[in-house]
């Protein structure tokens, strides 16, 4: 049909299969390869040389980089091409008219049987219709010279069914890019009592992208094993929208929270501390309570005093500080539960730092996506699924019954002809003429 070398190359069926085995050995590797991670954790976990091999490529986000995408255009150029290549053989077949065949030659089909019977062509005519619309369904009639020609066409429709699987292959691409165009993928970060609305995309700038309402986690609950292994958990949490709270949801895992297209799952969790401080200088007493994250002023003495890190291990409970005094630059330091700790203030003078309370606070961690071509990729799955069940369940298949007199006797001549359904075809011409010879033990 083309007569364009590159449109015959860009339509051939080797580009097709190469474009094939290469989309789904790329796709093992976004499978494998962590995605969306900061560059710096490729260049640490794999080294120098396969990090700048990840860098170039955009392996940190395959299924987005410029190479994948090239691969998907060729995909769709070349299922296009191979479609129009075809086509008009399709339609050719689809067309041709399959009562314009000389009856005699019928014997000539891949599946074909001779029956004489011993009735008149009147006779005989009757009683073959009713065999074999009880058998295939309504037929088509047509006369020739002095016999008759019954015609049953199934399925014609199913020359297309490849042309159905092709243009949703096209419409699943589609999809794929009305998501990576107008959705966005990225994770949150919640205290509990904290709300936000904005989401960290992943990707190397790990840009923010606002929602147009803000989720709060109300209460995050965990449960362990006995070897303190997490068990489950979960995160009660609102939406608010317009200063109204308008949904209250749990998000587990495997149970994720929708609301205006945004899906938030469940996908880890932090511990961090609240921390209460008993605050000694000199023969003045200081109680200060820190969140996570924050700072508090003991205005007073003209200190600031922030927490910066909690670790647990093998009993011992150790908060990082750092502390301020008026316009001096912050000092940090360490103080473990029961062990209180004199710090020297660069101003002259100390404070003594005691950790009267501590109390852990989890915060969830949640994966957000936002994708509109979902529904468009579903379609177009729906539609390779019928398309592929039309191929296979639903072939192509004629069958063709000549009643011809001859002589003293009937000829029956029973043909049928399928590309795909050959031994099926085969079959039923076999029981057809064991049926219609069993007219003649009737008469």
């Amino acid at each position: 049909m083309f007569k364009n070398k590159l449109i015959n190359f860009l339509a051939s069926i080797k580009l097709a299969i190469f474009l094939l085995l290469t989309l789904a050995g790329t796709s093992v590797i976004g499978t494998i390869l962590p995605q969306g991670q900061p560059i710096a954790f490729y260049f640490q976990r794999y080294g120098e040389t396969l990090g700048q091999i990840i860098k170039f490529l955009q392996l940190y986000d395959t299924y987005h980089s410029w190479w994948f995408v090239t691969l998907l255009v060729l995909f769709s150029i070349n299922l296009i091409l191979c479609s129009l290549k075809r086509l008009p053989f399709s339609l050719e077949l689809y067309r041709r008219d399959p009562l314009a065949v000389d009856p005699k030659r019928l014997l000539r089909m891949p599946a074909a049987k001779k029956v004489s019977l011993n009735k008149d062509i009147s006779s005989a005519k009757k009683q073959i219709k009713k065999l074999i619309e009880k058998k295939l369904g309504r037929v088509k009639e047509v006369e020739f010279e002095d016999g008759v020609l019954f015609l049953k066409d199934k399925f014609r429709f199913s020359y297309f069914s490849v042309y159905l699987v092709h243009f949703s292959i096209l419409v699943v691409i589609v999809g794929a890019i009305i998501g990576a165009v107008w959705g966005f993928r990225g994770s949150m970060t919640l205290l509990e009592g904290e709300s936000s609305n904005q989401v960290i995309l992943f990707g190397l700038e790990r840009r923010v992208h606002p929602l147009d309402f803000s989720i709060r986690c109300d209460k995050f609950e965990i449960e362990f094993y006995p070897n303190g292994m997490p068990k489950e958990y979960r995160s009660e949490v609102t939406i608010i929208e317009n200063g109204k709270e308008v949904l209250k949801a749990p998000i587990e895992v495997n149970a994720p929270l929708t609301y205006k297209g945004v899906t938030f799952y469940q996908a880890s969790y932090n511990t961090f501390a609240q921390v209460t401080l008993r605050l000694m200088k000199g023969p003045r007493q200081k109680i200060l309570v820190i969140k996570p994250f924050s700072q508090v002023e003991w205005p007073e003495e003209g200190l600031r005093i922030g927490l910066l890190n909690f670790q647990e291990a093998h009993g011992l409970i150790a908060v990082q500080l750092w502390v301020s005094e008026k316009d001096s630059p912050p000092i940090s330091f360490w103080v473990l539960q029961r062990h209180p700790r004199r710090i020297e203030l660069p101003k002259g003078g100390s404070i003594i730092v005691d950790i009267a309370d501590i109390r852990p606070v989890y915060a969830t961690g949640l994966q957000v996506k936002k994708d509109p071509g979902v529904w468009v990729v579903w379609l177009g799955f729906l539609g390779i699924i019928i398309g592929i069940f039309a191929a296979f369940f639903f072939a192509h298949q004629r069958y063709w019954v000549a009643i011809i007199p001859d002589k003293n006797s009937t000829k029956v001549i029973l043909a049928g002809y399928s590309p795909k359904a050959r031994h099926k075809v085969e079959k039923l011409i076999e029981e057809l003429s064991e049926e219609v010879e069993n007219l003649n033990k009737a008469s």
